[in-house]
């Protein structure tokens, strides 16, 4: 990829920024495996190249053509079975393979970075084809997690038009829904998807500084991507199911990606031993995350970090309500051992016998009565399908992958490589544009120093304003001199009215310039089709996980 130049250089620096907090504690085990991870495009690509392909006996290979079911079954229903899918799903008998995972939650209109995995996902296994390499890149769709997560139900857009200079696009919650599992809720009805379409619709066309041309534009960018929206809609049965046909759609069709897609909900098969595994060993299992939070809390790291992750079982009871519950192993007066737990929705006492302490083995009629936490879910991926490398992003999967590192070592299983792409993309979108003219025609080039200073402004304006008011009462039978006062009070409050107005409009326009916005804006602002595009080639010329994307 050629030499290593000074902007290399600065983002190998931005690279290792993302893991100071973890540098800093100076563990010789965790500084060894944070410079495993690698920092360039290039060196992703031979450090995967270099990995060993594991000797797999049958159960790894009955669990693969396991996921191969799973996955055929995702593509046929989503409408995306392409022949490019159809070929990588052909792979998964091919003991050389390489499988390149990427997770995450199926959100509503997900923001780029979820889009960016798949890029990268893509963009690696065109790069590893060679004769002895076989690369599987796999997205794996976290179905099972709970509604009350913002970025699930809410997509967000710049915009000046609202009062927090961001739209939201909502999915509703109530404390019903809040508790539901994503699969387990309904898809969106037709007339909120359409109200989604309308806002969407008012969110361009109340830019009056667009042009003709452009404004139409812009809406052609939106009906092409609203036809799949309505597709993934026409198809789905639940929530996940909506969302996560849209991202297949766009990236298995209009794209024409061979990444794979599946539902984590739909390999308890292939995860049986695995699950059995974690509870056979389940002290190990919480005694080891018991001390590796602690250990990361002492050095004031709480981020990826339950406040009871350790005192639970690794899998959730699933609740015929639609939730689930955490759960504890243990025996009954029987000498039977139980998994136990709580609904955290309805509340219902939870339950599944799974034998006997030396013989732990979840019922088969059961396996979808169970699911797994955040930190196992990376271990069964290794334990279980033999996954090359795994795709983190910078929020709480990043920790939940370090903190888990002792817990792994502590069972004697393998992680993969770990890879990141942590660079933030920087364009001038037309709700963009808007935002920082704001700042622009005020000559605000340092909007924390202006909001300080503002704020000292309006502090000053109050100091001046409460004595006048006090005063009011002692003067009023002085006409002369009230009139004075409450002309003074009246330009001083005018004053602190349009100071706060423009402070508000500040805010405003910093929050729209700093937002990490969802998918819509980039597909109405560059069409869905060169997206992907501008993505890998930034990431290939780049040659660096961290340096920012330049996007015209």
């Amino acid at each position: 990829m050629g030499h290593i130049t000074t902007t290399a250089i600065d983002g190998q620096t931005r690279f290792k920024s993302i893991f100071s907090k973890y540098l800093e504690i100076g563990d010789t085990d965790i500084d060894k495996f944070i410079l495993s991870i690698p920092s360039k495009f290039d060196g992703a690509v031979k450090a995967i190249s270099d990995i060993q392909i594991p000797n797999f006996d049958e159960t790894i290979l009955s669990n693969r053509r396991k996921l191969r079911d799973a996955i055929y079954d995702f593509h046929q229903k989503s409408g995306t079975l392409t022949s490019k899918v159809k070929s990588q799903i052909e792979l998964i008998d091919n003991e050389k393979l390489k499988i390149i995972v990427a997770i995450h939650q199926p959100n509503l209109f997900a923001f780029s970075g979820v889009f960016k995995k798949i890029v990268m996902l893509e963009t690696l296994s065109n790069n590893l084809e060679k004769p002895d390499d076989a690369p599987l890149p796999l997205f794996l769709i976290i179905d099972h997690d709970f509604m009350d997560d913002s970025w699930v139900h809410v997509a967000k857009l710049p915009s000046m038009r609202n009062s927090s200079g961001i739209l939201d696009i909502r999915y509703p919650m109530n404390d019903v829904k809040r508790w539901k599992i994503i699969f387990k809720t309904d898809p969106p009805t037709h007339s909120l998807v359409s109200y989604w379409e309308n806002q969407v619709y008012t969110w361009i066309k109340s830019d009056k500084s667009l042009s003709k041309e452009n404004r139409k534009r812009l809406y052609n960018n939106l009906e092409k991507f609203w036809q799949i929206v309505e597709e993934s809609l026409s198809n789905s049965k639940n929530y996940s199911e909506f969302n996560s046909y849209i991202m297949a759609k766009m990236i298995n069709n209009v794209w024409d990606y061979k990444t794979l897609f599946v539902n984590l909900s739909e390999l308890s098969n292939a995860f049986k031993n695995g699950y059995n595994f974690l509870l056979s060993n389940n002290d190990v299992y919480l005694k080891s995350l018991e001390r590796s939070e602690t250990f990361f809390r002492n050095h004031g790291i709480h981020n990826g970090i339950s406040s009871n992750s350790s005192k639970y079982s690794p899998l959730w009871l699933n609740c015929t309500c639609g939730s689930k519950g955490y759960s504890i192993l243990n025996k009954d007066d029987n000498g039977n051992t139980n998994l136990t737990g709580k609904c955290i929705s309805c509340k219902k006492d939870l339950l599944i016998n799974v034998g006997t302490k030396n013989n732990i083995s979840i019922p088969v009629d059961k396996l979808r009565l169970v699911s797994p936490r955040a930190i196992p879910i990376l271990l069964l991926l290794s334990r279980e399908l033999k996954i090359s490398s795994y795709i983190t992003g910078t929020g709480g999967s990043l920790g939940y992958t370090i903190i888990g590192k002792r817990v792994y070592d502590d069972l004697k299983i393998n992680m993969p490589l770990l890879l990141l792409w942590a660079s933030k993309d920087v364009y001038t979108g037309f709700a963009q544009k808007e935002a920082l003219r704001v700042l622009q025609e005020n000559n605000i080039n340092d909007v924390s120093k202006f909001l300080i200073d503002a704020n000292n402004k309006n502090h000053d304006f109050e100091n001046k304003i409460k004595p006048l008011v006090s005063k009011r009462n002692l003067v009023y039978k002085d006409k002369d001199a009230l009139k004075n006062l409450l002309d003074d009070l009246l330009h001083y409050k005018k004053e602190q009215r349009n100071l706060k107005s423009f402070i508000n409009n500040v805010e405003k326009s910093n929050n729209a310039l700093t937002l990490k916005p969802c998918i819509i804006d980039y597909v109405v602002n560059f069409g869905m089709d060169s997206i992907s595009n501008m993505w890998s080639s930034s990431l290939i010329k780049n040659n660096d996980f961290a340096s920012p994307l330049i996007l015209n």
